[in-house]
């Protein structure tokens, strides 16, 4: 009896405080009317994100037709200088804001791919989420979510991207 007393306790132990190994999970749902054979852009707010030029070279890899975002952006252009006075100094400091320049032409496209991502370490993300858009209608008609879990083994972020594209090729429509 003592026995099965402490093995309840170190279960409720484990439960309570996430002591415990949780799996790796993926999860994705494609609509009926997805069309993996028409036009994909992969857009992103944040210039120093590695994470779109990856998910376009999986995309060609797995034979997607990829439109490039036309503009070039930046979240930290300097817009001007700013005085600050407070009761006993004053300073200047640099304002920065958004700021984007068209490269071409806007391409028209079938499909938008939004995502977020949290990187974990350097080579894994912590979760990865992505919404494929109709740009005509706005449904969304894919979606993609990874999250990473507390196991030992760590799935790197290639691994996750690639198997995002290929789901997007390949899963079945629910």
């Amino acid at each position: 009896m003592k026995g099965i007393h402490i093995i309840f306790t170190a279960f409720i132990f484990f439960l309570i405080t996430g002591c415990y190994p949780v799996s790796q999970t993926f999860d994705s749902f494609k609509a009926p009317k997805f069309r993996p054979e028409a036009t994909f852009k992969v857009v992103t707010m944040n210039t120093s994100d590695r994470v779109l030029s990856q998910i376009e070279q999986q995309l060609l890899a797995q034979g997607f037709r990829v439109i490039s975002d036309n503009y070039l952006r930046t979240q930290s252009a300097p817009a001007g200088n700013v005085t600050v006075t407070t009761n006993d100094t004053t300073y200047t400091t640099t304002h920065y804001r958004s700021a984007g320049i068209e490269i071409f032409k806007e391409k028209p496209t079938d499909y938008v791919i939004r995502y977020e991502s949290v990187w974990r370490y350097a080579e894994y993300f912590d979760f990865f989420n992505a919404s494929v858009v109709n740009t005509q209608t706005g449904e969304v008609e894919f979606t993609y979510n990874f999250r990473q879990g507390n196991t030992g083994s760590l799935r790197e972020a290639s691994f996750v991207l690639r198997d995002f594209v290929v789901k997007m090729r390949t899963s079945k429509s629910k």
